[in-house]
């Protein structure tokens, strides 16, 4: 028995693809300047503006100046990133070619961004017992995203993004991502289906005094209502506020935070695929350089979400209702002569628990899903402005469900519960100017 829910949160591919998840958390404190570690051309520097790019897109990145190395005046880099992804749950198929693009232009005191992700989907549906697949492609948001700080830290970002294309999911397409749809599976095909989005963010940040900081980030975000029959994932307007801690030792960041946001929408007449409400986040972050040039790394990224007041709770993108969220990564870049090697691994859990009445008969759901990653990539460069990152990765884990209706002389259930195995295929090229 499949129970949907909504889209899988972005968070998922913040843990999933954290190679450099602390990074964010050095706009919140000064830094420590580093006259052996070149900015312009390390390992960092290159993959922050590549692989980094989806990490970044919910964070403010723009950097303290570090004064002793006079960075340049402009920067600019252009990435591409094929990916190819294959997932069973269960019986069911899932596989993705997405091809992931994006230019970055770094001034002195400003970030400009810009960003789209073409995919093609084919998933089996479970709305027959034959499965039938369905095929379908498109076009995440293209997006825009200007970053400027405003003082020493202070960043405000200002960020538009276009309707995805298609910018509604059919029922069928719907199930097809549903078949196989968790917060604990990556995904770009859940990206598609999305209103278009303007919104305003801003950061400030006052240093305490022995490297340590602490920051308070507030912003609002509108999304258009779209028109349509369709499914799609519409978030109205959000307002969203945090606090933050940051302390920088030498090679060493560490920091925590907590965000709480909140969207005004509604239901659609049943298809929003948004769940309504807002969602509480609890995370965690270190990061820490070593090596001779400072080129090698350790990140450890933790967090927590929890859902509060959710309206929608099923929808027909997701296996199991949406719940409490929690991960871990772990990532490392360890130099190796010109390369280096980035390995990953990264654990993700979902829970939920509701209780309701259905029929006058009290029903209880708990549902649950379970995904371990581990990843293995390689930087090459190529010359001084190419770097090359193959990356083979794989997944397994669990998702199942039970319900349970308690009938005045006896209590009834069913359930299900499914293996996920799965594994992807990168190949990005990032040229740095």
């Amino acid at each position: 028995m499949h129970v949907a829910a909504p889209i899988p949160s972005r968070a998922v591919r913040i843990a999933l693809r954290a190679l450099l998840a602390a990074v964010p958390f050095l706009a919140t404190a000064p830094l420590v300047a580093q006259p052996t570690r070149p900015r312009s051309d390390t390992l960092s520097t290159r993959v922050r503006d590549s692989i980094i790019a989806d990490v970044l897109a919910d964070t403010l990145d723009i950097l303290a100046e570090e004064p002793l190395l006079a960075p340049p005046a402009f920067r600019q880099s252009f990435t591409v990133r094929p990916t190819y992804r294959r997932y069973t749950v269960g019986g069911v198929r899932a596989t993705e070619q997405a091809s992931y693009a994006g230019w970055v232009g770094r001034f002195r005191r400003a970030t400009l961004r810009l960003d789209l992700t073409p995919v093609a989907y084919s998933g089996d549906t479970t709305a027959t017992d034959d499965r039938p697949p369905v095929e379908f492609g498109g076009t995440s948001p293209a997006s825009v995203r200007l970053d400027v700080r405003l003082r020493t830290a202070d960043t405000l970002r200002i960020f538009a993004q276009s309707m995805s294309s298609p910018g509604t999911l059919s029922a069928s397409q719907a199930q097809a991502i549903g078949a196989v749809g968790t917060s604990t599976i990556d995904l770009d095909a859940s990206a598609l289906g999305i209103a278009s989005r303007i919104g305003m963010r801003y950061a400030l940040t006052q240093p305490i005094g022995g490297g340590v900081s602490l920051s308070l980030r507030t912003g609002v975000e509108y999304d258009p209502e779209p028109s349509g029959t369709d499914a799609v994932s519409w978030r109205g307007t959000t307002v969203r506020g945090g606090l933050g801690v940051t302390r920088v030792a030498g090679e060493t960041t560490v920091g925590a935070g907590v965000e709480l946001t909140r969207s005004f929408t509604d239901s659609l007449d049943g298809r929003n695929l948004f769940p309504g409400g807002g969602m509480l986040t609890v995370d965690g972050r270190l990061m820490r350089f070593f090596g001779s040039d400072g080129t090698g790394f350790l990140t450890v990224n933790a967090f927590y979400s929890r859902p509060v007041d959710l309206e929608r709770p099923d929808v027909a993108t997701r296996i199991i209702p949406i719940g409490d969220f929690l991960g871990t990564t772990i990532a490392v870049a360890i130099p190796a002569g010109a390369l280096s090697v980035l390995p990953m691994l990264s654990v993700l859990r979902e829970t939920s628990n509701a209780q309701t009445t259905v029929n006058g008969i009290p029903t209880t759901l708990d549902a649950s899903g379970t995904t371990a990653s581990a990843s293995l990539g390689v930087s090459i460069p190529i010359g001084r402005r190419v770097t090359v990152t193959p990356e083979v990765g794989g997944a397994f884990g669990s998702v199942g469900q039970t319900v349970s209706a308690r009938f005045p002389r006896r209590t009834r259930s069913q359930s299900f519960s499914d293996p996920i195995r799965g594994g992807w295929v990168t190949l990005e090229l990032s040229i740095t100017r």
